[in-house]
């Protein structure tokens, strides 16, 4: 039990919410930098036929992923934050023994039943016989990316989040510079493109996992202690986080995996031509889907750098504090995401066409936008419920919202008149389904004030009014500046001045109110 004065230090460090999200942001931001470059190579390299083969293939892999590491990487962050808020620091290496023995385990398995049966899952599931090229590649990366994903974990939970923004970026670097590499020299169908990209990705998470591994390394007198090895309570609190967020996202990743199998076969269905859907679902996923998800760099650096935060201070049964993050958390998704997805709708098909060689419509890019800022929402308040513990409810929630995406798609993707667009209205209604029920739930377990004028009205307006600028004036410094890169620039700052001017008017200072301690 902490005495009071050790609940103060958890409510007032120094590393606070602002200071972790900006590191994590920036971070972050130059991901997407690189990201883009990395995409625009794909996308030139590799066509939009090849980047829907490797769609398949890494359907697959995100469900290994998911069912090895997304409940092991949230056991170990939270757990790791629990202890460092306990002062138990000495428990933190268990944790990580605890965390390596659960992946492996699960790795060493289905890897080994991937192996035997690539070519039933390839032709049978896929659809496919190409995607088996890429397996032994994608276990190759599974593998390492389990490393470099636990030591993230770990380092988030001990609030080093600048260990995690420098890896990433580094990593983005050599695999831009790995894919590229590769793709140039051998080239070839879209099942060995599909096999080259892997092999890429396997060089730059040897890179991440071996630059965690030292850093690793000059932490470990940190975690050293009298109790190293895991005991019955620990394992007890490992499971009961690990197995829940495991048994979500493996179903989750599942039904994404056979929405990314359907998609072609009911757009298929709808008259489309097998080279032209694998080409839809590549175009979709490999450079619309990044373009619109921008602002998701900033979201989801702010559910990471919440995530230690709200899981200490909710261990040290500091509820207020628990309320007031909550509802600053639901805002700032509100006031990142609105407004860039306003400004990102009207840009979406000259971006696209310059980037990516591939218009898209204006009708498309204001559907995937709307999908976007619901996914924006399901996104935080996911993060919020995993760090409250509940993640039973994220993994309600994240399942019925797949699912309802999958039938959907199902059900209207085959119709002529709907096609593509019927998969955007399923993602909007489906996330939209998940955020609406994940704030209901957080509501109820933390009574924190929903006030819908301040923190849902008021992203709108902003959103509406960077919307209305983008729309008026990108045209018209486009007309009177030779650069597009200096029309872009200005076209930007003043949507954003515009949102922080309407901000301040309504009495609302964005870094003050991020910085403040309470409501």
């Amino acid at each position: 039990m902490l005495t009071r004065e050790g609940r103060d230090a958890v409510g007032v460090r120094k590393k606070t919410v602002l200071y972790a999200a900006g590191v994590l942001a920036c971070g972050n931001l130059a991901l997407q930098a690189l990201g883009f470059v990395y995409r625009v190579m794909l996308s030139r390299f590799a066509g939009a036929e090849g980047l829907g083969m490797f769609r398949l293939a890494n359907s697959v892999y995100l469900v290994l992923h998911a069912g090895s590491l997304a409940g092991v990487t949230m056991a170990c962050s939270r757990l790791s934050a629990a202890c460092e808020a306990k002062g138990e620091k000495h428990r933190t290496g268990a944790v990580l023994h605890l965390a390596f023995s659960a992946f492996f385990t699960f790795a060493l398995l289905s890897g080994a039943g991937l192996l035997l049966f690539r070519r039933p899952v390839a032709e049978g599931l896929l659809g496919d016989g190409r995607a088996a090229q890429a397996f032994p590649f994608m276990l190759l990366c599974l593998v390492l990316t389990g490393i470099e994903n636990i030591l993230k974990a770990l380092f988030i939970g001990l609030e080093c989040v600048q260990y995690t923004a420098v890896s990433e970026t580094g990593e983005q670097l050599v695999r831009i510079l790995a894919v590229g590499g590769l793709l140039y020299a051998f080239g070839g169908d879209s099942g060995t493109m599909a096999k080259l990209i892997f092999a890429g990705m396997a060089v730059s998470e040897v890179f991440s996992a071996l630059f965690l591994s030292c850093l690793f390394r000059r932490e470990r007198a940190r975690l050293r202690g009298e109790k190293t090895r895991p005991d019955r309570e620990l394992r007890r609190q490992f499971a009961a986080i690990a197995v829940p967020i495991s048994v979500s996202a493996l179903a989750t990743n599942l039904l994404s995996a056979a929405g990314a199998v359907l998609l072609p076969r009911r757009l298929m269905a709808a008259g489309l031509e097998s080279e032209q859907a694998l080409a839809a679902l590549g175009t979709l996923s490999g450079m619309a889907l990044p373009l619109m998800l921008l602002p998701a760099a900033l979201i989801g650096s702010m559910g990471t750098a919440l995530f230690p935060i709200v899981t200490a201070a909710h261990a040290v049964g500091n509820r207020a504090r628990v309320r007031a993050l909550t509802g600053r958390a639901v805002m700032a998704a509100g006031l990142i995401g609105i407004p860039a997805t306003a400004v990102l709708v009207p840009l979406a098909p000259s971006l696209s066409d310059l980037l990516f060689d591939q218009p898209l419509t204006q009708r498309y890019a204001a559907l995937l936008g709307a999908a976007a800022v619901a996914l924006y929402y399901q996104m935080i308040t996911a993060a919020l419920l995993n760090a409250l513990g509940l993640q039973s409810r994220s993994v309600l929630t994240g399942i019925s919202a797949e699912a309802m995406q999958l039938a959907l798609v199902y059900r209207w993707c085959a119709r002529p008149t709907m096609g593509i667009y019927g998969y955007l209205l399923a993602m909007l209604l489906s996330g939209a389904g998940a955020a609406g029920a994940n704030l209901f739930f957080l509501r109820r377990e933390t009574g924190f004030a929903l006030r819908p004028m301040r923190r849902f009205v008021l992203p709108v307006l902003c959103g509406a009014a960077a919307g209305l600028w983008t729309r008026v004036f990108a045209h018209t410094f486009a007309a009177h500046f030779e650069s597009p890169v200096a029309a872009l620039a200005l076209t930007l700052a003043g949507a954003g001045a515009l949102c922080l001017g309407l901000l301040r008017l309504c009495g609302l200072h964005p870094v003050t109110y991020l910085k403040a301690r309470r409501e």
